[in-house]
């Protein structure tokens, strides 16, 4: 198996067996190449946490559509294949590369359908919601700390006596926050609010903007085709 490693800031490959036809390629000229392609294989085994944190969220699929746990787990896991275009892979002994991506499939899946996440799991597992997971979460109203019911919170405030339906919220910084959190992010400040949870506000565009007046999408397009 050809390894790769980084001599002096450059990436080398080493053992790599090549056919005889590429080696002539290789032979022709001190400046020609051949394109390749390069798989990184990750030797690391699933973790335990990651393994209960997947059996967890598929306890709360299987609580809230009813379907049998092992049954849900086995969906999302042909789920995520297909998604990714890979192989399923036992999680007895998968990769953590393989154990990360199925964890984020079950989790954009969840804040897909608002299907609600139990608990403190997400904190407990030190899961942090990426930008486009946080963008989606604000107009599905899930808390990105807990995963409860939320608000649109603007970390960039809107100033007092401003009118939220009527002025623009365009460019600001948002995050979708359950009242409990609504409150301790001011009492600690935004700032430190946000890097002592790794939250990731997102930027508002038109369409959030129109979400955040009207509290609902269903006409967005319809009034946007007739401006």
């Amino acid at each position: 198996m050809a390894r790769i490693r980084k001599i002096n800031g450059i990436h080398v490959i080493e053992g790599a067996v090549l056919g005889e036809i590429n080696d002539l390629f290789l032979d022709c000229s001190p400046d020609n190449y051949i394109d390749v392609e390069i798989k990184i294989i990750d030797t690391r085994r699933i973790s335990e946490k990651q393994r209960n944190f997947i059996f967890a969220l598929c306890d709360d699929i299987s609580f809230y559509t009813g379907d049998e746990k092992n049954y849900c787990r086995i969906v999302m896991q042909y789920f995520n294949a297909n998604l990714r275009e890979i192989e399923v892979e036992s999680l007895s002994n998968c990769s953590i590369t393989y154990a990360n991506g199925l964890i984020d499939t079950i989790i954009n899946h969840c804040i897909d359908q608002r299907i609600p996440i139990s608990g403190d799991i997400i904190k407990k597992n030190n899961y942090h919601f990426g930008s486009k997971q946080v963008y989606m979460m604000c107009f599905k109203r899930i808390c990105a700390v807990c995963g409860a019911r939320a608000d649109i919170h603007h970390v960039d405030h809107v100033g007092m006596g401003n009118n939220r339906k009527k002025m623009s919220h365009i460019g600001k910084r948002v995050l979708p926050l359950c009242r409990e959190h609504h409150n301790e992010i001011h009492n600690v400040g935004e700032d430190k609010y946000i890097d002592m949870n790794c939250l990731t506000p997102v930027i508002v565009d038109d369409k959030m903007d129109y979400f955040i007046k009207k509290g609902k999408l269903k006409i967005y397009k319809e009034e946007r085709k007739n401006e």
